[in-house]
C-alpha cells in the first residue's frame, strides 16, 4: 500500500525499524505524544514570558491582577512537563526500545529542573501575592470648586 514494501527479503535497518514500529504502535503514539507535551511546554513558557513582560510593563491594576494569570500559566507548565517526562520514564522503565545500560540524561536532568523551577516560581508568586501589601497608589486630591 502506498508503495511501501516491509516484507522484503534483504532487509536494511530503515526495514527492521520499520518492522518494529508496525509491530508495537503503541510506543510510537506514546512517543509523539511526548514530542507534543514537550513542545507545547515551549510554547507555554513564551507565552508566560510575554504575559510577565506585560504584566511588568502594565499599570497598577495590570500588576495586582496579571500575578494570578501568571501563576497559572506557570503551574500549567510544570504539568505539562511532568507529563511529558512521566511518558518518557514509563517508556524507559516498559518499552524493551531501551536495553540496559540505558540513562536518561542531560535533557531529562534539564527538563526536571524546568519543570521544579516552574512550581517552585508558581508557589512563590502566589504566596508573595497573598502576603505582600498592595502598592499605595495615589490618593484623589479634593475639589474645593
Amino acid at each position: 500500500m502506498f508503495g511501501v514494501s516491509i516484507n522484503r527479503v534483504g532487509s536494511s535497518g530503515s526495514d527492521l525499524l520499520a518492522n518494529h514500529a508496525i509491530s508495537n504502535p503503541i510506543f510510537c503514539s506514546m512517543w509523539r505524544s511526548v514530542g507534543f507535551l514537550i513542545s507545547f511546554a515551549v510554547v507555554l513558557e513564551g507565552m508566560t514570558f510575554v504575559a510577565f513582560v506585560v504584566i511588568l510593563a502594565g499599570g497598577k491594576q495590570m500588576r495586582e491582577t496579571g500575578w494570578k494569570m501568571l501563576t497559572v500559566f506557570l503551574v500549567l507548565i510544570g504539568l505539562v512537563q511532568a507529563g511529558g517526562m512521566g511518558l518518557v520514564s514509563y517508556l524507559f522503565d516498559n518499552d524493551d526500545r531501551f536495553y540496559p545500560g540505558w540513562k536518561l540524561d542531560d535533557s531529562w536532568i534539564l527538563c526536571t529542573v524546568s519543570m521544579c523551577l516552574m512550581v517552585v516560581n508558581a508557589v512563590a508568586m502566589y504566596t508573595i501575592a497573598r502576603v505582600l501589601p498592595n502598592e499605595g497608589g495615589y490618593e484623589l486630591i479634593a475639589d474645593h470648586d
